[in-house]
């Protein structure tokens, strides 16, 4: 259930940056940053203290996070480019 509960916070804090920042590569690495540290302070509430390997925990967390964020950034990232080239409004040519 704990992995399900993270895996669902990371899917709305990439949504939310991918949906705030506009350029794929620095949403999908602000998105990393903002999962790791909220794993890192939901850990830190959960148990009262910093985790004694915060550090690797930070480094395997932001590998995991960059790939959630990247997946999570493709639909904003196909929508806009749609958007830009107005493909989104043409239809078929009756």
């Amino acid at each position: 259930m704990h992995l399900f509960l993270l895996f669902v916070a990371w899917v709305i804090i990439a949504a939310g940056v991918h949906f705030a920042v506009k350029r794929y590569f620095l949403a999908s690495f602000l998105a990393a940053v903002a999962m790791v540290l909220a794993t890192q302070v939901a850990g830190y509430l959960q148990t009262g203290g910093l985790d004694p390997l915060w550090l690797l925990s930070c480094a395997v967390g932001f590998s995991m996070a960059l790939v959630m964020a990247l997946l999570v950034g493709l639909p904003f990232r196909v929508l806009r480019q749609l958007r830009n080239t107005g493909l989104s409004e043409s239809g078929p040519n009756d």
